[in-house]
């Protein structure tokens, strides 16, 4: 405690250091503390409360060569809970939905997810008010109007315990609230959890987020395949193991299917994904090598940062030289002095650590504000927590501990191994007699060297992500945003029937290209570059679906839109061949079938032929019984659906009539493509539609160059290009830093040398000659060495790099002048100084 205090009062008689060196250490911890807060949130933290490692995702796919993926029926659902004990401790269901709450203009579209009544028990979740539904809430087509609260939902609705048992209206009917589920609970997803949760048996008033059908409302139904299967294995039943039992389940499956059902089933296990909520397997990625980066690239920003504050306290040891070299003499030991120092240091490390515990939750606050930002068509409740918490506190500690041995425990040894006839004789500050070699490899010189070699690492690893970056934003869609004004709509969140909902469509469509300026109206169900997808595989009608499992997948799979005609001018896509749909096949589900294919598509299934008149048909017929061959009348040109290359961008388009939602967007190019015009016809747009119907769903109007900054695959590239473009900013700025302070140090240090020289006849130029050329070698050297860093970080970074050489040219010539360039700005400054030494004043100097 007495050093403690000691400590204290040395940093307070030096407010400058003690506020520079706070601000360092500030910055090295606060990125690490931020970084950490992440991927303890995002990824260490479980999605499940009880026992994470026995829940798995249960999946059915058809044994045969297309290995195509769907979801259970509410009939396969209770086979695989009252006949797989032998696997599954519990088994329970979830689907995800969106829901309209509130009324009229006050109507906000939120996430909701459909669950059986044994999902919070198979978690290991009680409510924190209130309860859960029960079985009898969630037998297929109940209807109870009841719903449970997601624990942030229920805050934004003011938090009072009274809100369990109002009212809450959901698509126009009003609901009963009867619980509120844990803070941080969300089920399925490490960042987003529903603003609602519904029971099972309401299904019908909601229906699923992903289907497309207008007719398929009863789970009851047996090919009505709507829900996607949580289970929980058997405790001390290994994975593996389970796996192996697996095929006698998918038997029992094939024997409750449906007449006319094709193929046989099969039964696969998956842990959950944390990111991914899709009706097919889905993994995470590489999130543990993300994650590793991260706090790689975050630990060398700290190193940055202790070495810069190293060579301030080696400096400063020395100014303290006499007061050490005199408390030695007086009988203090040297472990005593150590001990002294590293209180100091570890004074320091915690209120750097405390500064920089407050950025890095401010940094945090940002980030999930742009998430927010970024999926604001949905109103989802962020469940990710990056605020502090016992584990990010401890963590924090830990840097504020590592950081003080890094910066402190080197300087404390070597000021308390002191000469003590020379240091009590010696002025403060006067240099020790070295060789040149010596002085250049002086441990504070490699210490800057250092510094400059890993700053050079973090700006080549940053300029790659920046490159990253601008060819995402630069990279040509296809299509034609510009000029195009979207507005999405919601149909299904309001009380019209599909029919009436059609005709609504249609006259908005109709309306809209009635406008002055305006040069194509359409409907698609699905946006470009949007948050959501639909896939469909089609094959060639001419090929046949082979009955050995090891053939090789037929056909192909697809983006899947429905739309009426006039889509593609509406959106700048190319018809290359054939024809556009008819007014007739977007009104009418009875017309033939027909579809529309891209470029790519046709060469997939048509390689060798024209696929205009061909016909194809989907690899799984339409649930609801309808017609399943189409005729290809028309290609159009091949455009992408988001940054990333192993997206799928194969596109097949069929007729708003055989492909109905709920959820439309109505394109409106314009003649303008200017932003702002585009902006100011918003209101007129609005008002247009509002004079068909005032209680259309209108849920956002926009541009479509606006909703392409909102992509998700391009907000991901941008925040890699940010979140390391702040590690080498801060490196870069440390660096320059540190090689300023060192450089203005030996200066300081070697003035009597220089009044000596300057006295013996030594010009001006050749003292400032005599400090660059030791700047500018030793910046050579350390970027010699940043140089090899910075290719073998490349490596390692190559699989998470968008479309960029991890040995990239021009990102490593770039970041290399930019670091140079600063380091010798930083030494020039210094060496200016040293010309301007008055020869008589420093000979005088004792």
């Amino acid at each position: 405690m007495n050093d403690l205090k000691f400590a204290l009062r040395q940093l307070r008689k030096s407010p400058g250091f003690t506020a520079l060196a706070v601000i360092t250490l500030a910055l090295g911890i606060g990125v690490n503390s931020a970084i950490f807060a992440l991927i303890n949130g995002v990824v260490l933290h479980s999605t499940i409360p009880l026992r994470p490692e026995e829940v798995v995702n249960v999946f059915t796919v058809r044994q045969n060569a297309s290995h195509d993926y769907r979801q259970f029926s509410h009939t396969e659902y209770r086979e695989l809970r009252e006949n797989s004990g032998d696997i599954f401790a519990d088994v329970a269901t979830l689907e995800f939905a969106v829901a309209g709450i509130g009324q009229d203009q006050n109507m906000r579209r939120s996430f909701a997810f459909l669950t059986s009544e044994n999902f919070f028990s198979l978690m290991g979740v009680r409510p924190v008010i209130g309860r859960f539904y029960n079985a009898e809430e969630c037998r297929p087509n109940a209807n109870v109007p009841v719903v449970v609260a997601s624990y942030p939902f229920w805050k934004r609705m003011g938090g009072r315990r009274d809100f369990v048992g109002s009212k809450l209206q959901i698509n126009g009917r009003a609901y009963t609230v009867i619980g509120i589920t844990p803070d941080g609970f969300s089920g399925v997803s490490a960042l987003v959890a529903p603003d609602i949760w519904l029971p099972l048996g309401v299904y019908s008033q909601l229906g699923s987020a992903f289907s497309d059908s207008e007719t398929l409302h009863d789970l009851a139904q047996p090919k009505n395949y709507a829900l996607n299967v949580t289970a929980r294995l058997r405790p001390g039943l290994k994975i593996d193991v389970a796996k192996s039992r697996l095929p006698v389940l998918g038997q029992r499956l094939t024997a409750v299917q449906p007449s006319g059902t094709e193929g046989a089933r099969e039964v696969q296990i998956q842990k959950p994904s944390r990111f991914s909520m899709s009706t097919t397997p889905a993994d995470d990625g590489p999130v543990t090598l993300i994650g590793t980066l991260l706090m790689g690239m975050a630990g060398a920003v700290l190193i940055i940062a202790s070495l810069n504050l190293a060579n301030m306290l080696l400096a400063r040891g020395t100014t303290r030289a006499k007061e050490i070299a005199v408390r030695l003499a007086l009988g203090a030991s040297r472990w005593r002095i150590v001990r002294q120092l590293l209180c100091e240091g570890l004074l320091l490390a915690i209120c750097g650590g405390v500064v920089g515990l407050v950025v890095s939750v401010w940094f945090n606050d940002l980030l999930l504000h742009s998430l927010a930002r970024l999926l604001g068509s949905v109103n989802f409740s962020l469940v990710v927590n990056l605020r502090p918490d016992a584990t990010v506190l401890a963590a924090t500690f830990l840097f504020c501990v590592l950081a003080t041995l890094l910066f402190s425990l080197g300087p404390a040894l070597k000021t308390s191994k002191a000469d003590l006839v020379h240091d009590l004789k010696q002025q403060v500050g006067e240099p020790t007699r070295t060789g040149r070699f010596n002085r250049f490899f002086a441990p504070r010189h490699i210490s800057v060297m250092a510094q400059i070699a890993l700053s050079l690492m973090l700006l080549f690893s940053a300029g790659l992500f920046f490159r990253g970056a601008l060819k995402a934003s630069g990279l040509k869609p296809g299509f034609q945003p510009a000029g195009d004004l979207v507005t999405e709509f919601d149909f299904s969140l309001v009380k019209k029937d599909p029919v009436e909902a059609r005709r609504l469509m249609f006259a908005v469509a109709q309306r809209a290209h009635e406008l002055p300026g305006v040069q194509a109206a359409a409907l698609g169900t699905m946006l470009p570059y949007g948050n959501f997808t639909s896939t469909r595989r089609v094959m060639s009608a001419r090929e046949m679906m082979p009955t050995d499992s090891k053939a090789p997948d037929p056909g192909a799979g697809a983006l899947y839109t429905a739309t009426t005609p006039g889509y593609f001018d509406a959106i700048g896509v190319k018809l290359l061949r054939g024809r556009d749909f008819t007014q007739a096949e977007a009104e009418n589900k009875n017309m033939p079938r027909v579809a529309i294919i891209d470029d790519e598509m046709a060469k997939k299934l048509f390689p060798n032929t024209d696929a205009i008149g061909q016909h194809i048909r989907y690899t799984q017929p339409p649930k609801d019984g309808s017609p399943n061959d189409m005729e290809v009348i028309g290609v159009v040109s091949s455009h992408r659906h988001d940054v990333q290359n192993d997206t799928l961008n194969r596109r097949l388009f069929v007729p708003l009539a055989q492909g109905y939602n709920g959820n439309v967007y109505l394109h409106v190019r314009f003649a303008t493509k200017d932003r702002s015009a585009l902006i100011a016809l918003i209101p007129t747009l609005r008002q247009t539609l509002r004079e068909i119907d005032p209680d259309l769903p209108i849920l956002s109007i926009a541009p479509f160059s606006d909703l392409l900054e909102k992509s998700v695959g391009l907000w991901i590239v941008r925040l890699g290009a940010v979140l390391f473009g702040v590690f080498g900013g801060i490196a870069l700025l440390l660096a320059v830093v540190g090689v300023y302070g060192v450089k203005a140090y030996a200066v300081a240090c070697r003035t009597r040398e220089i009044g000596i020289r300057m006295a013996l006849g030594a010009h001006r130029r050749d003292v400032f000659a005599l400090i660059m050329r030791q700047g500018a070698m030793q910046t050579a050297l350390a970027v010699a060495v940043g140089l090899l860093l910075s290719l073998a970080a490349g490596r390692v970074l190559a699989q998470i790099l968008y479309e960029v050489s991890p040995s990239d040219p021009f990102a490593l010539l770039v970041s290399t002048v930019i670091l140079a360039a600063a380091a010798l700005l930083a030494c020039f400054l210094p060496a200016r100084r040293a010309t301007r030494v008055d020869p008589i004043q420093a000979l005088r100097t004792e």
